[in-house]
């Protein structure tokens, strides 16, 4: 599933955190305690993302606050348009997740096969999954998510 592995750790670390902005934070301070600059905490994040899979490193670099404030509200509005769709098989997915049948979720983004999804009724979200196991459970189109 290439980089599954990565995005449930990071998933599980940000929720253990309390969200992502609380690991963000967590990783500032941290650097801060051991005497580097907000700079060199950007570089740390950059290190987590890339195990993550890149994606906030190549959004959150020094003096693009602003650019990421749109990109994020448009990515939020755009996920939030997104569908709820019902599974119809039960699985046990990778990361401490199991959807049963009449479970909703909604495709929140999406790279490569790794889908972040997040589960009606669910205080733990969000999740990453497989696109394709996804597609196989349920009424998700993983297409869909292109445009």
């Amino acid at each position: 599933m290439g980089n599954m592995d990565e995005y449930i750790a990071l998933t599980t670390r940000a929720k253990a955190e309390g969200g992502p902005e609380l690991m963000l934070a967590a990783i500032e301070k941290l650097a801060a305690a051991k005497g580097f600059g907000k700079g060199a905490a950007v570089v740390a994040v950059g290190v987590v993302a890339v195990a993550g899979g890149k994606y906030l490193w190549d959004k959150y670099r020094p003096g693009q606050t602003e650019a990421v404030g749109k990109a994020v509200s448009v990515a939020v509005a755009e996920a939030e348009s997104h569908k709820w769709n019902t599974v119809s098989e039960s699985r046990e997915m990778a990361g401490d997740l199991t959807l049963t049948v009449g479970d909703r979720f909604k495709a929140l983004i999406r790279d490569g096969d790794v889908v972040m999804i997040e589960v009606a009724d669910r205080e733990d979200n969000p999740f990453p999954a497989s696109g394709a196991v996804l597609e196989e459970i349920s009424d998700f189109v993983l297409t869909d998510l292109d445009g």
